[in-house]
């Protein structure tokens, strides 16, 4: 409970600070992580059809026992009469969910350092507002403040937005490993004289 209290009061001060451009980042930030998530699950290859996800995932890794699985993907393949358009249509089951979701992702992570970006205009706007003002007191009340929103979501715009960068990078490089290795072997199976 003692670590959980200072977390708290710092995020209650940041979004207090942070105005209302920092909540537009924490719901994007939760909406960034259920798009990296539902990419992370889309790479285990749930919906593989012919043979389980498990077997699918071994067979394009080509570890050790892979030689069985290829043999059986083939003839299940082969039984279906036109080769050629079931590993078409396999390849679509195996990785158009992932293919459209990506360029999504990629679009809501790299909005996450803009919209930090309008925090610090929103923040500049209070700060020449707070300079403006004839009182005594009030304008470093008000300038300390709309620089406060300016740093605040400037930084959490790009916390946000550069590991969650890296992490679909990461997601894009296997994605794109596994729909080489399925390419590889789709070629080596029409290439096998039956």
């Amino acid at each position: 409970m003692t670590f959980l209290e200072p977390l708290l009061n710092e995020l209650q001060t940041l979004a207090t600070d942070g105005g209302w451009v920092f909540y537009a980042l924490v719901a994007l930030a939760f909406g960034i992580a259920f798009a990296l998530v539902s990419l992370w699950q889309s790479m285990h290859l749930h919906d593989a059809p012919l043979i389980s996800s498990g077997e699918w995932i071994k067979l394009l890794r080509n570890k050790p026992g892979s030689e069985s699985i290829r043999n059986r993907l083939q003839e299940e393949l082969e039984s279906s009469g036109d080769l050629g358009r079931s590993l078409q249509e396999t390849q679509q089951r195996l990785f158009a969910k992932s293919e459209r979701r990506f360029p999504f992702a990629f679009i809501i992570i790299g909005a996450a350092p803009l919209i930090g970006l309008l925090g610090t205009v929103s923040g500049m706007f209070t700060t020449f507002n707070g300079m403006a003002t004839s009182s005594a007191n009030a304008p470093i009340d008000i300038i300390s403040q709309g620089i406060s929103e300016a740093l605040i979501t400037t930084q959490t715009g790009l916390i946000i937005g550069v590991p969650a960068f890296i992490v679909c990078a990461l997601l894009k490089s296997r994605h794109d490993t596994l729909f080489l290795k399925f390419r590889q072997l789709s070629s080596q199976i029409l290439q096998q004289p039956n």
